[in-house]
């Protein structure tokens, strides 16, 4: 680990001046945010809209009495009202509340903790007093810790990632204590020879583990991590190459374990239909996904801004400064970036074991998602390849945690046993270099849960019921369908850190609402703007997994790269909302505006994230020549 690795980027703390200034801008700005909220739900009550009827139940504890449905009668469980009718776009605050102290403070954890504290606190009012504990300051501090945080490590598929996760950090110690990570390094960097190679390189890595945002994260951050602080790039970088091709990567791809789920949101929004639309006849799910994906700006166009910087070699904001503070240090060999290896190691002692993840990985995705009855009982759709629908099937049935977790206890088992095999290291130095490799990712963990608990809180709150509640009451031009649900997405994943939560909540919901809105459109007009309202709650799911503070792919990416979550977030924000922003401009909008297709739209975005590296970045100063781009 880079001795410095969870320092926070030179240059980023503001003075005392500053700091009050920063103090008053937040100050500022929250006021703003609640004033909006609260204009917002005056707005709304003095409509005198119908709360909607669609209702999903409150996370509770296994003990608790849940309502399923609210009554027509005004939405009461007998006289406790439901968050979203209790509090409506005020759900927000939580949320709103953890990201200004997380910015303002540069500290995760503490902003964490308040706004669960927060929710937990909103939630007390909602819940019978033997379900909050009595009710009160205590109830809601019991309701915060014993319900949700307890729950969200009790979890079985959070001890699942805790557990794949400390295994993986315990073969990469192991891998880098018996000299395999160094020559594995020293291989590769004849090709990555420069900065510009290295991070290219990075990306295409990130390319090839296409099949699982988290294998992605936890593969490719640890394989490039020596390799990057050879070539004096800032671990803050990798994390952003890591996170940006972990999930828009992962939810693009035709075959892999977002598919099946996204699949399966379009399909349930379709079986909601009460009167398939003239223009939907003929399509399916499979059909509806394959034509959303030119229409997902946000996830295509985030892709090709990591090659953009990689090739131009420019930065801008914090991730300027951070690749200028990695050059200005002591190269890794001196500055103890890593673990230095204790024997002469060769290049397959740190190959086989990641190469074993790899395709353990896959393997056990295919074995546990193959049907009993054979591949003759899968059924695939007319409009698309059988490979490619049994491949579907397969990936969408299979247990992608377990998958992963045998797969990190695999590789930890191998790099094991060639480290005994071949004597490169004792028993007792395999142990302790595992243990000391695992005790690094501590802190990371604690925001993980901390971030699982938050999310958990905030589904409680029904954020998802009160945006897809002002989705269904907006009236407007259909053309600009796909820019609010996009924008409405990108709050809900951000606010929430999860984006298959926000996609499950939104994508049903938006295939109604579109196939509502075009049902008198012309096949010709309603079909683009249908697909392109798809792919906008899918882009835009992505957006708050890949960019949140709160979200576990974010959370894992920093871990991964052995970056701070509060450097990874603060200098990954700036690129991300870049690319957001031209996605709305070249894409939802130039599109939309001017009929274009969506090709002309990924191209446009393109060439305006090319203008805008070019002359808002800036080549980092190298301090050793042979590191220059």
């Amino acid at each position: 680990m880079r001795r410095h690795a969870h320092r926070s980027i030179p240059g980023t703390f503001p003075s005392p001046g500053r700091r009050r200034f920063a103090w008053a801008a937040v100050a500022v700005g929250a006021k703003r945010i609640f004033a909006l909220l609260a204009a917002v739900a005056a707005l709304e009550t003095a409509s005198g809209q119908e709360p909607t009827t669609a209702e999903t139940v409150v996370t509770q504890p296994t003990t608790m009495t849940t309502a399923t449905t609210a009554p027509a009668s005004g939405g009461q469980r007998g006289s406790l009202p439901l968050p979203r009718e209790k509090y409506g776009p005020w759900v927000l605050v939580p949320a709103i509340v953890t990201i200004i102290l997380a910015i303002a403070l540069r500290q995760v954890i503490p902003a964490l903790s308040i706004g669960v504290l927060i929710a937990a606190f909103m939630l007390v009012p909602c819940l019978a007093p033997q379900d909050a504990y009595g009710g009160g300051v205590i109830g809601g501090l019991r309701l915060a810790v014993e319900t949700y945080l307890v729950n969200a490590l009790t979890d079985v598929d959070h001890i699942k990632i805790i557990l794949f996760t400390f295994s993986i950090g315990g073969m990469i110690g192991i891998i880098a204590a018996n000299g395999g990570t160094g020559a594995v390094v020293n291989a590769v960097a004849r090709w990555a020879s420069n900065r510009r190679r290295g991070q290219i390189t990075t990306w295409l890595a990130g390319l090839v583990v296409f099949f699982d945002d988290y294998a992605n994260a936890m593969i490719v951050g640890p394989s490039m991590r020596p390799i990057c602080d050879r070539l004096r790039i800032s671990r803050a970088k990798l994390a952003y190459i890591v996170d940006s091709t972990a999930a828009p990567v992962a939810s693009i791809a035709l075959i892999g374990t977002w598919v099946g789920a996204e699949i399966g949101y379009i399909r349930d929004g379709l079986k909601q239909l009460e009167q398939v639309p003239e223009f939907l006849a003929g399509v399916g799910a499979y059909n509806a996904f394959f034509n959303s994906i030119p229409y997902r700006f946000y996830a295509v166009l985030a892709l090709v801004m990591v090659l953009l910087v990689g090739l131009l070699g420019r930065d801008f904001g914090p991730m300027k400064k951070a690749e200028r503070a990695t050059l200005a240090e002591p190269p890794p060999e001196t500055a103890g970036s890593e673990p230095q290896p204790r024997t002469r190691g060769r290049a397959w002692y740190g190959l086989v074991p990641i190469l074993v993840l790899v395709f353990a990985t896959l393997a056990l995705l295919i074995l546990t998602g193959w049907p009993a009855e054979g591949l003759a009982s899968i059924e695939t759709s007319p409009d698309q390849a059988r490979w490619v629908g049994v491949m579907q099937h397969i990936l969408y049935e299979c247990d992608s945690y377990n998958s992963i977790l045998y797969g990190a206890l695999a590789a930890i088992a191998v790099a094991l046993a060639i480290s005994l095999g071949t004597r490169a290291l004792t028993l007792g130095k395999c142990v302790d270099s595992a243990t000391e490799s695992m005790a690094r990712m501590f802190p990371t963990m604690v925001v993980l849960v901390l971030a699982w608990t938050l999310s958990a809180s905030m589904e409680a709150l029904q954020l998802g019921q009160v945006a897809q509640g002002l989705l269904e009451a907006a009236h407007f031009d259909p053309t600009w369908l796909p820019l609010l649900i996009f924008v409405s997405a990108c709050v809900v994943s951000f606010a929430t850190g999860t984006s298959w939560g926000t996609m499950g909540i939104l994508c049903p919901a938006t295939v109604t609402i579109a196939a509502g809105l075009l049902a008198d459109h012309p096949a010709e007009d309603a079909l683009p703007l249908f697909y392109a309202s798809v792919g906008a709650v899918l882009a835009g799911a992505v957006f708050g997994d890949h960019c949140s503070p709160i979200s576990d792919t974010t959370v894992l990416s920093s871990l991964a790269s052995a970056c701070s979550l509060e450097d990874h977030v603060w200098t990954q924000i700036p690129y991300a909302l870049t690319v957001a922003v031209v996605s709305i401009v070249c894409g939802d909008i130039l599109c939309r505006q001017f009929d274009q297709p969506a090709w002309v739209g990924l191209l446009a975005g393109t060439a305006a994230l090319v203008l805008i590296v070019l002359i808002v970045g800036r080549k980092p100063t190298p301090t050793v020549a042979q590191n220059k781009a």
